[in-house]
């Protein structure tokens, strides 16, 4: 494949293009979370996600943006929250302050009513404790505060 050879020998010098393919297509996840002004970033947002949900186990959409989050795990794994206005971004399952809370705090996280709250909904929560199955075990409370 002349792609993969090296420069000296007259291609590109690709290593892996799997690998080169892939961080392409991260690119378009990381446009798409920052709410780039590309129209295809506003027709995805107002076609799929309209009513404030954010991608996440349910894979929606048409074949390519459906092909582009097949790569959401690794993009979440790379990624770091910058939070602005806390509707990018799920509460539970997306990396913010260097943990993944899911996984930080599972006693806790075993007790959430839903597995899809957005950052910004938890903020405008009346009561924190309105996120969760009653009563916390002394371990999640613990998690907790």
């Amino acid at each position: 494949m002349e792609v993969c050879k090296s420069k000296s020998e007259g291609g590109q010098g690709v290593i892996d293009l799997k690998t080169q393919n892939e961080a392409l297509l991260l690119k378009h996840l990381m446009k798409f979370f920052n709410k780039e002004d590309i129209p295809w970033v506003a027709l995805i947002w107002e076609s799929y996600y309209e009513a404030g949900s954010l991608p996440s186990m349910a894979k929606k959409g048409s074949f390519w943006w459906k092909d582009i989050l097949k790569l959401l795990d690794k993009f979440k794994g790379l990624a770091r929250v910058n939070i602005n206005n806390a509707k990018s971004f799920l509460l539970w399952s997306d990396m913010w302050n260097d943990k993944v809370p899911m996984i930080a705090y599972p006693e806790l996280y075993s007790f959430i009513k839903s597995k899809n709250t957005i950052l910004a909904e938890a903020k405008t929560s009346d009561n924190l404790l309105n996120l969760f199955h009653l009563p916390l075990s002394q371990q999640a409370f613990g998690q907790l505060t």
